[in-house]
């Protein structure tokens, strides 16, 4: 029983620490315009490999406003990447936005492991966008669509491997 509760010990400590080597991401949500928001990932990469925990958006922001309250039923609209002012440059990196069924709604053909319309979204100096985007298996195609939110979104970032890079993606909805 000894052994059982250190071998348990060691183990959560191992998944701790591979928790806090994470990068990481904080929120928040502005109205630009009637029914019209952004929601701001501030990222910070890792300081070993510059990757970043996929992020679920929350139920209220780092301000105590209601996130996926006042997304949901509105649109997704455009998401924009940019390196943070005063921040470590990034590097190219691909942005994905998942559903709930883990759907990229930037358009991925292979179950979000390869990039469309969120490929190389994130440069080291210049802002990018991107419209949501949906593949057409049977026609073979890619078509620009605009989801309504009805659950919560996962930012999830690949290949990005500066050390404490620093950069933004906003997600923009609306009616």
């Amino acid at each position: 029983m000894k052994k059982f509760i250190i071998t348990i010990f060691i183990v959560l400590l191992l998944i701790a620490g591979q928790v806090w080597a994470a990068g990481s991401v904080t929120q928040t949500i502005t109205e630009i315009a009637k029914d019209t928001y952004i929601v701001t990932f501030v990222c910070i990469g890792d300081a070993s490999n510059g990757s970043i925990p996929n992020t679920a958006t929350t139920d209220f922001d780092s301000a105590g406003n209601s996130l996926n309250g006042t997304i949901r039923g509105l649109r997704l609209k455009e998401v924009k990447a940019y390196p943070t002012s005063g921040g470590t440059a990034p590097d190219a990196a691909s942005v994905f936005i998942l559903d709930d069924d883990s759907l990229d709604l930037l358009g991925s053909e292979d179950g979000s492991t390869t990039a469309w319309a969120g490929l190389n979204l994130i440069h080291a100096t210049l802002p990018r966008s991107a419209v949501p985007n949906r593949y057409l298996p049977r026609a073979g195609q890619h078509q620009n669509y605009w989801p309504v939110v009805d659950g919560v979104l996962t930012l999830k970032v690949s290949d990005q491997g500066t050390a404490s890079a620093d950069y933004t993606i906003e997600l923009k909805f609306g009616k």
